[in-house]
C-alpha cells in the first residue's frame, strides 16, 4: 500500500467543475466527515463505514471551492469519530509524517494533511473540534486555520459535536489559505491590525529554543507588541477541564448507543474517553459551562477588532510513534490547554510553521475576533512579507 492509498482509503470520483477562477487547477482533499456525492462518510471506523449511506450530494463547501476552480482528488483518512489529536488510528494502515520522521502525523485530519505534506493536495479540508486542524498542521509543518463557525455553511459537514466543531484547512503557504478564506467565509471588516499580545504565561512550558527565535520573530512584527499575563495557568487548566466535559457531553454521548453495541471495533482512547464520560455528574457539566463563561469573557477582555492574541498553538512537538496509547491520552490533556481557548470561544485561529524546535516542526498561532477570518489571515501574510 503506497501513501496514497493509506491516507485517501475510498474517494468518489474525481471532479472539476470550472476551468478558471481563485483556485484554478488547486487539488484539494476533504476528510472523511464531509459529504462528497455517492461516496460514504466512513469517521475513521470501518463498521461505522460499512453501515452508512452514499451522500446525495456534497457538501457546500465543497460545492463552492469546486466553483473556484479547484479540482477534487480523494477523501481521506482521519482519526476514530474525530475526537483524537495524533493520527493515531489502529483501524488503518499508519500513516506517516514525512515532515517529521518517526514522529506521529497528527489528527483528526490526519488523512488531509498527510495528503498536503506528501504533494498529493494542495489544499486539506477538514474539522476542528478540539485542535483537529491545528495540530496536524503544527506536527507536519504546515499552515493550519480554524474557522469561526458562525460564518461557515456547516450542512453535509459530520461531527459527532457539531455545535462545537468548526471548518478549517490545511496548505503549504498563506496565499492557499487565504483564497480559500475567501471563498468560504463572509468579508471581514476593513479595519487594519494595530497590536499584537502575547501571552507570555503560555510560553513557560516550550522549549527554551522556541523562546530564543520568538523574539527574533517579534522584532521583524509590523504591528505594535503587547506583553500580557493576562491568561495564567488556572484559566487554560479551567479551559481544559470545561472544553473536556463540554466536547464528551455532546459529542461521545451522541454516539454511545452505537459505541456501547459495537464496543468491540473501536480504538483504546475511544475506551478510555467513555469510561471517563461514564463518570461525569450533571455538576461537571454544569461547572464546565460556567468556566467557559469565564475563559470567553477574558479573551473578549483582550480581543477588538485592531488586535490579535499571539500564542503557542502548543507546547509539545510531535510525540514518537512509540508513544503508547496512555502516554497519547495523557498529552490530550496538556494539548488542551492551548486549543481549548479558541474551541471555547469559537475564536478563527491560524497555525504558522514558522520554525523548528529540536529539529522537528513547531510554530505559534495567531486569534481573532469571532468573525474575523480574513482579516487575521491578511495580517499573518502582511507580517510574513515583513521578515
Amino acid at each position: 500500500m503506497d501513501d496514497q492509498t493509506t491516507c485517501v482509503p475510498h474517494s468518489g470520483e474525481t471532479q472539476q467543475w470550472a476551468f478558471y477562477g481563485l483556485l484554478e487547477n488547486k487539488k484539494f482533499v476533504v476528510s472523511d466527515c464531509i459529504d462528497i456525492k455517492d461516496t460514504p462518510n466512513g469517521l475513521g471506523n470501518p463498521t461505522w463505514l460499512l453501515q452508512q449511506k452514499m451522500a446525495k450530494a456534497n457538501a457546500p463547501v465543497v460545492d463552492l471551492i469546486l466553483k473556484k476552480g479547484a479540482i477534487f482528488v480523494g477523501k481521506t483518512q482521519m482519526d476514530e469519530f474525530g475526537f483524537g489529536l495524533h493520527g493515531n488510528n489502529s483501524h488503518y494502515e499508519a500513516i506517516l509524517n514525512p515532515n517529521s520522521e518517526g514522529r506521529f502525523i497528527g489528527g483528526s485530519s490526519c488523512g488531509a494533511v498527510a495528503a498536503v505534506a506528501n504533494g498529493f493536495a494542495d489544499i486539506g479540508l477538514g474539522t476542528d473540534l478540539n485542535g483537529g486542524i491545528r495540530i496536524p498542521a503544527l506536527y507536519a509543518g504546515l499552515y493550519g486555520f480554524k474557522s469561526s463557525t458562525c460564518g461557515v455553511n456547516m450542512d453535509g459537514v459530520f461531527s459527532i459535536a457539531k455545535e462545537d466543531t468548526s471548518l478549517g484547512w490545511i496548505a503549504k503557504n498563506l496565499s492557499d489559505i487565504r483564497k480559500v478564506a475567501a471563498t468560504l467565509t463572509p468579508m471581514s471588516p476593513l479595519v487594519m491590525i494595530e497590536r499584537i499580545v502575547v501571552l507570555d504565561s503560555l510560553f513557560l512550558d516550550v522549549p527554551d529554543e522556541a523562546k530564543e527565535k520568538l523574539e527574533k520573530l517579534l522584532a521583524s512584527s509590523p504591528y505594535k507588541v503587547v506583553r500580557s499575563k493576562a491568561i495564567s495557568k488556572i484559566i487554560t487548566t479551567k479551559a481544559a477541564e470545561s472544553f473536556k466535559v463540554i466536547s464528551a457531553t455532546r459529542g461521545l454521548r451522541n454516539i454511545e448507543p452505537w459505541i456501547e453495541k459495537n464496543n468491540s471495533v473501536i480504538n483504546n482512547e475511544i475506551k478510555m474517553q467513555m469510561k471517563w464520560l461514564a463518570s461525569l455528574k450533571y455538576k461537571d457539566e454544569r461547572i464546565a459551562l460556567e468556566q467557559r463563561e469565564l475563559v470567553q469573557s477574558v479573551l473578549e477582555s483582550i480581543l477588538d477588532e485592531k488586535t490579535l492574541i499571539l500564542m503557542p498553538t502548543t507546547a509539545n512537538t510531535a510525540p514518537p510513534r512509540t508513544a503508547s496509547d496512555e502516554q497519547l491520552y495523557k498529552l490530550n490533556t496538556q494539548i488542551l490547554k492551548y486549543t481549548s481557548l479558541a474551541s471555547l470561544a469559537d475564536l478563527p485561529q491560524l497555525h504558522l510553521p514558522w520554525f523548528s524546535v529540536k529539529n522537528s516542526p513547531w510554530g505559534i498561532s495567531l486569534i481573532g475576533q469571532k468573525g474575523m477570518d480574513r482579516q487575521l489571515i491578511d495580517a499573518a501574510i502582511r507580517w510574513k512579507s515583513n521578515q
